[in-house]
């Protein structure tokens, strides 16, 4: 490619690809807890968040703070509702978060990339630009997964795969995560 061409979709996609990858993956660690051994989600574990149940909430409760901070419509630090009870109960809401983020990045344009939004802190609020919103999002789930599958390797439950979406020579590997998605290999590398 030329350096000196300049696409917006060039911009966005990332952003695209990286809100599919984390629905993906997202979904690959929620269907490994649902096979989890009864108390193992909510057992101790080695981690800042001491179990697999409160990592994933952690991680859930940042993406919903984040995602009312770019919806325009948060009024103070994150205090998200749902029971989470069980991983299937966690794994419904967390979908619901997933698919929003997709959804938004879906319709992603430059202009909203540079657009700055204002983040509630308790002790001050800060101001950023949906684009670095959404690349800390992005990071910060990356991070928690890692630790999330770490996790899961001391359970009764192998570590899922979860960074094979991104790549077209994958394609083989997320078959089934694209159809449980109702999801087309030219939407995900599109």
């Amino acid at each position: 490619m030329d350096r000196t061409t300049f696409s917006p979709d060039l911009v966005c996609r990332p952003y695209r690809q990286l809100a599919r990858n984390a629905r993906l993956a997202n979904a690959r660690l929620d269907r490994a807890c649902m096979a989890l051994q009864p108390g193992e989600w909510e057992a101790a574990r080695t981690s800042f968040f001491p179990s697999l149940k409160e990592t994933m909430v952690h991680l859930l409760n940042a993406d919903r703070y984040y995602i009312d901070t770019l919806r325009g419509d948060l009024a103070g630090p994150p205090n998200p509702p749902g029971s989470r009870a069980t991983p299937a109960e966690f794994a419904a809401e967390r979908a619901e978060v997933d698919d929003w983020l997709v959804d938004f990045c879906e319709t992603l344009t430059l202009e909203v990339l540079s657009r700055k939004i204002s983040i509630p802190w308790p002790d001050r609020t800060l101001t950023e630009t949906v684009a670095d919103t959404l690349l800390h999002v992005f990071l910060h789930g990356q991070h928690h997964r890692g630790q999330i599958h770490s996790m899961l390797s001391g359970t009764s439950v192998p570590p899922p795969q979860i960074d094979e979406f991104i790549l077209a020579d994958n394609a083989e590997a997320r078959v089934e995560d694209l159809a449980a998605l109702d999801w087309s290999e030219t939407l995900l590398m599109r």
